[in-house]
């Protein structure tokens, strides 16, 4: 049950993420201004995606091990009793 939690969580944090792209994208790509000064933004805001998203990975792959390490603590001890 809590795995399915998880699942949620990350989908939701995933669809969360690709909608604030899409949408900043969208704004930036409408917006009144020279075409150097959109790309310039879309290549700093893609830096800032491509940073957070990196965060997001590391935290996510942390918690994963932490779970499992969890999971085998659980498992040696139901093993030993």
């Amino acid at each position: 049950m809590g795995e399915n939690r998880t699942s949620s969580a990350k989908a939701i944090t995933v669809l969360f993420i690709g909608g604030a792209v899409l949408g900043a994208a969208a704004g930036m790509l409408f917006a009144p201004k020279a075409g150097k000064d959109t790309r310039k933004e879309v290549k700093h805001y893609a830096m800032k995606v491509k940073k957070d998203v990196s965060n997001t990975a590391q935290r996510t792959k942390a918690g994963i091990e932490a779970a499992f390490e969890k999971g085998r603590a659980l498992l040696a001890e139901a093993n030993a009793a």
